[in-house]
Parts: structure tokens; sequence; C-alpha cells
């Protein structure tokens, strides 16, 4: 079964109005906070109340901590959540999302990101926002998340920079390429943790999935604005054993593009929202040796795609048309051997454990690839057994 979330930030989004939104929607408190309970970080309370803004029941995560303190490196926040216990999707999820922030603050001030210091985001809350987000997403096991467009304010807002444009410049640096929808007020509606968060988790740009609504909630934030009603929605849906689609494929034939280009094309294709891309040998009409670059993306994303292959490959044209696509159901769950998490993907056929974490146990272990796979699949095979 699929399990998607979609978010619908129409009217903005902050990290405390997505963690209530999750929580609205079901996610676990008590795996949420046992997951923050391993950061080394003493001092917060978080406080889960049902709030009405404007007549729609909602969740409010209020965090507090005895420890006011904003200014914290970017590397200290990374072996923070590196160095912890944490669910391995979890810290990778958490890391990626203060990255990002990094780099649009490393960026903005032109320095390395080393030398970023945070301020808002390196809050303690904004900590528990960021890991207690990925940690309640976890909970869900929701297996794609899809987001609408953003909506975002106007006038000014205040910050330790003192006045600035609302939205935000790191704001703006992080919703880059992003659909965003203005809205009639002078509220900062999208904050620089909650647009990250948003960026981070999405897997693709879109409206409601296809599927049976599950769950449907609201995270609450603290504004009380006259307008509209400040919350967040977030709506899980389930799909069947298998489901079609359609998708956009992307291709062009290059036969002057070096492989170091292309080795790097791949990797910043997918981390740039892509489905999928790979690389094809041909021979081309002067009987060159040549590669044909294939890209499955989501429409909303096309102009994107096209401009990034565009750049780097300086092809002078591509072929572009829409394709139907069936993608079985799949699920997860994690196993541990030789104190490792291993993710094991579960589709209707056959299973099969995650590659970066077999190759992680057979480093850490001394075993070969083949051994480790081998041993993965016996306490796999063991634990269904006991089931």
């Amino acid at each position: 079964m699929n399990r998607s979330l979609w978010i619908n930030p129409a009217v903005g989004i902050s990290g405390d109005m997505l963690i209530g939104a999750l929580f609205d929607v079901g996610a676990s408190q008590d795996f949420v906070r046992e997951s923050l309970a391993s950061l080394e970080v003493d001092g917060w309370q978080m406080k889960i109340d049902e709030v009405v803004k404007q007549g729609i029941l909602s969740t409010r995560a209020e965090i507090t901590c005895d420890d006011t303190s904003h200014h914290r490196s970017w590397s200290y926040i990374d072996s923070l959540i590196e160095d912890s216990s944490l669910h391995v999707e979890i810290s990778e999820g958490a890391r990626k999302t203060f990255k990002l922030l990094a780099e649009v603050e490393a960026n903005r001030h032109g320095i390395g990101l080393d030398e970023v210091h945070f301020h808002e985001v390196g809050s303690i809350d904004a900590i528990i926002d960021i890991v207690g987000t990925w940690s309640a997403l976890k909970s869900l096991q929701i297996t794609k998340v899809i987001s609408s467009n953003v909506g975002v304010g106007a006038g000014s807002v205040k910050t330790a920079h003192g006045l600035l444009p609302n939205p935000a410049p790191a704001t703006i640096d992080i919703l880059k390429n992003c659909g965003v929808r203005g809205i009639d007020t002078e509220l900062e509606t999208v904050t620089p943790t909650g647009a990250a968060l948003l960026v981070t988790v999405t897997d693709i740009w879109g409206p409601l999935p296809d599927g049976k609504i599950i769950a449907s909630g609201f995270g609450a934030g603290f504004y009380e604005p006259a307008t509209h009603p400040n919350v967040l929605n977030v709506v899980i849906t389930e799909s069947d054993n298998s489901f079609r689609s359609e998708s956009i494929v992307i291709e062009t034939t290059v036969d002057d593009v070096t492989p170091e280009t292309l080795g790097y094309l791949i990797p910043h294709l997918i981390n740039s929202g892509v489905d999928d891309a790979w690389i094809i040998p041909v021979i081309m009409k002067k009987t060159r040796p040549g590669h044909e670059l294939k890209v499955l993306c989501s429409e909303n994303i096309l102009e994107k795609i096209v401009k990034i292959i565009a750049k780097e490959t300086g092809t002078l044209g591509m072929r572009i048309y829409p394709i139907k696509k069936q993608v079985f159901s799949r699920s997860e769950e994690c196993i541990t051997v030789r104190d490792t998490d291993i993710k094991i993907k579960i589709g209707p056929y056959g299973v099969k454990p995650e590659h970066d974490d077999v190759s992680l146990l057979a480093k850490k272990s001394g075993l070969t690839l083949k051994e480790a796979t081998e041993e993965v699949f016996l306490e796999w095979n063991r634990k269904a057994e006991d089931s």
C-alpha cells in the first residue's frame, strides 16, 4: 500500500505548524519524544494542545526552552545530529534540512559552510522542530510527500539582521524554483525553518494525489491574522497495490560532453527532484560514439529540469513527451543487524534491503558485501518466522 502525505501550505508554513499538523493526522508523540531524547539537548519542553483557529480545530505544538541562545554553528548542529542515536532516516533528513539552511546562509553572506553561524534557526526550538518533523514522518510510515504552492506575505519582517523584506531573503533563496502564491498580509507566513523543511521533505510538487483519503489534519500557528485561519493542512492518502500515473520523459543525445560532466549531471538531476535519470551509450549519425540522456520527471518541474540539462550539456534541443507508468505499492520496515539499522523495502513480489545500509554494515563489521547481504536476509527471514 502506497501511503502519501500531501502538504497544503496555501497560507504559509513554519516548523511548529508542520509538526503540529503531523501530530493531528496521527504521528506518534511517544516516538517523536523518544527520538528527540536521543539528542544531547536539555532544557526543552513540547506541549501539544488542540486549539480553534477561526472555526478550524487544529493541533498546536508549542516548544519552550530554558536556553534562549540562538547562535550555533552549522558544524555544531550537524555533529549533534550525526553523533546521536537517531534512526538513520531521521538523522539524514534533519541534516539535509540544516545543510540547506547553511548553504543558503553561506551563499547570502559570501562565506564557507564551516563559517556559518545560525541565528533564529540555530535555536533549540528550531532543532526540535526539524528533528521532530522528520521523526513524525517516520512514525507515520509515509512513502511519498507531495506539496502544493506556498502562500507568502509581503511587507517587512524583523530578524537578527534587522528589518528585512518579507519574505526574508533566506526564505526566498530556499523557495527558489518552488511554486508560490502571494497573500494579502504583512505577516511572515513562511519562516526559513518552515521553508527548508518543506523543500527537503517534499518528493513531488503538485495537487492532492490519487487514492483514498485516510486522514486530514491542521497544524496551528501562533499569529491570529484577521484575513485567514493561520493553519497548515496535511492529508494522508493510500492507494492500492499498484497505480498508474503520468510522467514526462526528457531525452537528448550528445557526443561532445565529457564523462565527468555526465557523472556530475545524474546526481544533480536526482537532487533537483526528478524521479529517475540515466545514460545510454549510442552511435550517432556521424558514427561518433555518444550518449543519450533520459530523465523522468513530473510536469511541474519540467521547465527547471530542461534549464539544468541545457546549461550543463550545451545541447541545442531535447525530445519531451508524456508517458504512463505503473508503480507498485511499497512499504518499509527496519531491522537491526550487528547494531546497524537496515531499511527493508517491501513490495508485492519481494523485499530488498537498502544498499547504503548494507554497505555500512559490511564496512563496520569487516564483512564482504555478499556476506552482509546474506546476514540481512537471514535476520529478515527469522523476524518473519517469529511474527
